[in-house]
């Protein structure tokens, strides 16, 4: 019974990962002229739109999503504190699979912007997906913490739950 929730568990995470990675990697970067977030101290801006899980997007084939990698690499040169560009490459080499630069990108959001509840979603799966439960757990409290988004918190509760039940490792 364990073995058939791990892994009706992992598809969900694998579905959920790559839907969210190919709508950040079908995003163009912005233009080096225009800030990609509003200015420091503007406490009434809206949250980005990043902050909630993205709906399915096309599929881009494996040369699109390279593309798009290097000029999200190239964006990140011009403006190494926007943590929305991270959140947005870490998307896109999740869907290169790449997990360890996803993974980067992703700490790299949330050490820039402690608040930003995607990246912690997004840490979240990494974690539990490499056995990291500690790291997983402080995730997806973070996640809860950082977000009004039902879908989010919802999905974090729910793998708070798993993590909580399952016991230490």
């Amino acid at each position: 019974m364990l073995l058939l929730l791990g892994q009706l568990m992992r598809y969900i995470f694998v579905a959920l990962f790559l839907c969210a990675a190919v709508y950040a990697a079908a995003q163009p970067p912005p233009k080096a002229d225009q800030p990609s977030s509003p200015p420091p101290g503007n406490q009434l801006s809206p949250p980005p739109q990043a902050a909630q899980p993205p709906p399915p997007p096309k599929k881009l084939s494996k040369e699109e999503l390279q593309k798009n990698a290097a000029a999200l690499e190239e964006a990140v040169k011009k403006a190494p504190e926007d943590s929305e560009l991270r959140v947005r490459l870490g998307f896109t080499y999740a869907h290169l699979d790449r997990p360890d630069d996803a993974r980067n990108a992703f700490e790299t959001a949330v050490r820039l912007d402690p608040k930003k509840a995607i990246a912690h979603y997004m840490l979240g799966f990494i974690y539990e997906k490499k056995g990291l439960r500690e790291k997983a757990v402080a995730a997806w409290k973070a996640c809860l913490d950082n977000t009004q988004d039902p879908r989010l918190r919802e999905t974090a509760a729910k793998h708070l739950h798993h993590l909580s039940t399952r016991g230490a490792p």
